[in-house]
Formats: C-alpha cells, structure tokens, sequence
C-alpha cells in the first residue's frame, strides 16, 4: 500500500514539474514574440494578382469565403479591372455570394 501511494505522488511531483515549465515557456514565448507597433496598410491585405488566373484564382478564393468583406473587395475589383473575363467572374461571384443571404 505504501508504495501505491508513493508512485502516486511521485507521478504529481512530475506533472507539477511539467506544469512548471509548461508556463515558463509560454511567458518566455510571447516575451519574445515581436509586437507590431505601426498599422497594418490594408492595401496590401490582398494585393493585385498579376495574371488573369490568379486573378480568376483569387475571386474563387473570396466566393468560398463569402464574408461581407469579400463583397466589398469583389466590387473594387471591379471598379479597376479591365479583362472582360475577369470582370464576368467577378460579378458571377458577387450574384453567388448575394444569392446565400447574409453571412453569419
């Protein structure tokens, strides 16, 4: 029996320690996690793809998300896109994010 015990506590001495360092190298890993001081220039969030397939790519990409900022990218897509195919894919996706009803 007093063995039992003993293996019992040896096994919490262990997990103690283990909890131990478990926190220490989580408060170590966020000390050293770099902070951002200066905002995030939202122009670059989704950046003009150079061809027509990753442009075609990318508005697939935003349809499956489907988020209102999705929509809201689609529409400036629009308004500075000259490929004609590109444009009827981003109005297709627009009519296909519309027709899900509001995203929630």
């Amino acid at each position: 029996m007093l063995s039992s015990s003993s293996g019992g506590f040896v096994i919490l001495v262990v997990f103690l320690i283990g909890a131990l360092l478990f926190a220490i190298g989580t408060v170590l890993a966020r000390r050293e996690r770099p902070r951002r001081e200066e905002p995030v220039d939202e122009s670059l969030v989704i950046a003009q793809p150079g061809s027509v397939a990753d442009r075609l790519e990318m508005i697939e990409r935003l349809v499956m998300v489907g988020q209102p900022w999705c929509v809201d990218e689609l529409r400036a897509l629009l308004e500075r896109e000259r490929d004609p195919l590109v444009r009827d894919a981003a109005e297709a996706a627009l009519m296909v994010i519309g027709s899900r009803g509001p995203a929630g």
